[in-house]
């Protein structure tokens, strides 16, 4: 399905192809510099050390709970969340199921850290859905996100079926406005 996204202005908005990994992940090192820059001092957070010598190391590391953490930047909405899922996309982030399972065997007690400013806040397909511009950092322990996982749907990337780049298949999907969420900025 064809589809165009608009930003605060109005103005389309062109991603660089989404299976694409590689750029994508560099895209993700460099959030993780500005998240520390613009938060870590408020939210005594550093970039993992670990990150040095292991680059699938967590990202951040929390210098008061003495934990690792994972940064999800996202700055799409999920903007068919509510006609899929009955979740209202204004507040509808993912969570790729096989970091779950990763972090289940590795990192069970990891912070996770969703930084979100929608860039995006229009979609046009067969029908146009917009949101409000919204920006600000939730956070969830992982425990809690195993909770709030139980009951969230999964959505199946349909591009990714036969994909052999590494990426994520599927995603949990996942509403803000869960109070296990808090919203910490």
């Amino acid at each position: 399905m064809a589809y165009k996204l608009f930003n605060r202005e109005g103005l389309e908005i062109t991603l660089h192809d989404l299976q694409d990994k590689g750029p994508w992940c560099s895209f993700g090192v460099s959030k993780e510099d500005a998240f520390v820059e613009k938060f870590g001092s408020q939210l005594q957070i550093i970039i993992n050390p670990e990150k040095s010598a292991n680059i699938y190391a967590p990202d951040l590391f929390n210098e008061n709970s003495l934990k690792v953490g994972d940064l999800k930047t996202q700055n799409t909405p999920f903007f068919q969340a509510e006609s899929r899922y009955n979740i209202d996309p204004q507040y509808a982030v993912t969570f790729n199921v096989k970091d779950y399972e990763r972090y289940s065997r590795l990192y069970p007690s990891i912070e996770i850290y969703f930084w979100i400013y929608w860039e995006a806040i229009k979609f046009s397909s067969f029908n146009t859905i917009e949101v409000e511009p919204m920006e600000g950092v939730w956070f969830i322990t992982f425990p809690d996100l195993i909770k709030v996982m139980k009951d969230s749907p999964i959505h199946t990337y349909q591009q990714r079926t036969n994909d052999t780049k590494g990426n994520a298949r599927d995603s949990y999907v996942l509403n803000l406005q869960n109070p296990l969420f808090a919203r910490i900025i």
